[in-house]
């Protein structure tokens, strides 16, 4: 049969099916295959997307941690800096009297005796240095000296106190002997030869 015995109708069915089988043809080479790479693209992007927000989580972490690290460093850095400035044992146990005393004289206080108490190995860097002094003053002004110990250019801490009025008979007389055991911390001395011990609080 010819083609041009033809009916228009006929020719026109085939001329549709040739333009079907065309786009089947593409749709199995080229439209399909195309959408099963966007599929496959599509969940490697979930894939990654999650690997991103993951990642970015741990570097948050660590920036966290990091800022975390840096903040206690400055602030073992400003407390490292009110230690006792001697590192060697007598001269941090004659530091740690010369400074109560200034204390206690600054707040008008009697300053009565003062005695050594051996220097003791807290850890591996640091060395606790103390002394037992007896003061003599008023209440007020010894709160005051306890406030002083805390806010000084060093840090001091009281271990042991005991007060006693200086008149028991005589209620006027506002004045009381106190005892006190001070403490501050030094630097380890490389050289020196305090023995370790746990000091005892």
């Amino acid at each position: 049969m010819k083609l041009g015995r033809l009916s228009s109708r006929e020719k026109l069915l085939i001329g549709a099916a040739g333009t079907v089988a065309v786009f089947v043809g593409l749709m199995w080479t080229v439209v399909l295959p195309f959408w099963d790479s966007i599929s496959q693209s599509s969940g490697s992007i979930d894939l990654q997307a999650k690997r991103v927000t993951n990642y970015r989580r741990i570097l948050w972490g660590q920036t966290s941690v990091k800022a975390a690290l840096e903040s206690a460093q400055k602030q073992m850095t400003a407390w490292e800096a009110r230690l006792l400035v001697n590192k060697t044992d007598s001269l941090a146990i004659a530091e740690i009297q010369g400074l109560a005393k200034d204390l206690v004289l600054a707040q008008k206080m009697s300053f009565r005796r003062s005695d050594l108490l051996p220097a003791k190995m807290v850890s591996t860097e640091y060395t606790k240095v103390s002394a037992r002094i007896e003061i003599m003053g008023t209440m007020d002004q010894f709160v005051n000296l306890l406030l002083s110990f805390e806010t000084g250019p060093r840090i001091l801490f009281v271990e042991e106190s005991r007060v006693s009025p200086v008149q028991i008979m005589n209620p006027r007389n506002k004045q009381v002997l106190v005892t006190l055991t001070v403490s501050a911390l030094k630097s380890v001395d490389p050289g020196g030869n305090t023995k370790l011990k746990k000091a005892q609080s």
